[in-house]
């Protein structure tokens, strides 16, 4: 059985990289908070064409900022050939977005959507959550996009996100921010994508992850 065990990245960094906007909290539970996750997509465009180039997740913070990893977006800086899109859970269509604030070293960037384009908050808990509590990490694994054959116009097309089960199993700290392990399963589609607690909110970041091996 392959267990994930990913590192998140806590709020010590994220709330540093959100200083100066406003967090809308609203009580909620995880089907509602999932909503507020999208899938985050890296395109390559010459006018005619367009190619997926990677994938990752992101939350809204306010309805027009969306946290992700920094390495997902990476490709953008430099590269004026690509494109960041949000595609959110519902609706009809997603949304052009832009590069406003990347932080290589906590691994975390905002980006801004354009176009009049919005998405309900997800709320943020701040605390410190307890080794051994319920989680769930939210997102858009590429090997579930495998298993269902999507098409890159099914990837930018609105659909909810995963949801997977999982407790919190340690911590660490560090000069930059804390981290946390859980064993909630993840792809490499997740990054980016919030880790909740059993009440909806973000309580981290998923970011990396090392897998082992029992049996």
């Amino acid at each position: 059985m392959r267990v994930a065990k990913p590192i998140i990245v806590l709020f010590a960094a994220l709330f540093a990289l959100l200083a100066g906007t406003t967090l809308h909290a609203d009580p909620a539970d995880i089907s509602a908070a999932s909503r507020s996750v999208v899938r985050v997509v890296i395109v390559e465009s010459d006018g005619d064409r367009a190619r997926l180039i990677t994938h990752g997740t992101g939350f809204a913070v306010t309805p027009n900022l969306i946290v992700t990893n920094a390495h997902v977006v990476e490709e953008l800086r430099g590269d004026d050939s690509l494109i960041a899109g949000v595609v959110p859970a519902e609706g009809r269509n997603g949304y052009p977005a832009r590069l406003v604030a990347y932080s290589p070293g906590n691994d975390l960037a905002l980006l801004k959507i354009e176009g009049g384009g919005s998405i309900t908050p997800i709320t943020l808990f701040p605390g410190v959550p307890g080794d051994g509590g319920e989680v769930y990490a939210v997102g858009y694994p590429g090997n579930v996009d495998l298993a269902q054959g999507l098409s890159m116009a099914d990837l930018v097309t609105p659909q909810a996100a995963v949801k997977t089960r999982g407790y919190l199993s340690g911590g660490r700290s560090s000069r930059s921010f804390d981290t946390l392990l859980h064993t909630a399963p993840l792809g490499s589609g997740n990054s980016g994508g919030p880790l909740l607690d059993s009440c909806g909110r973000v309580i981290g970041v998923n970011s990396f992850g090392t897998i082992s091996d029992n049996g």
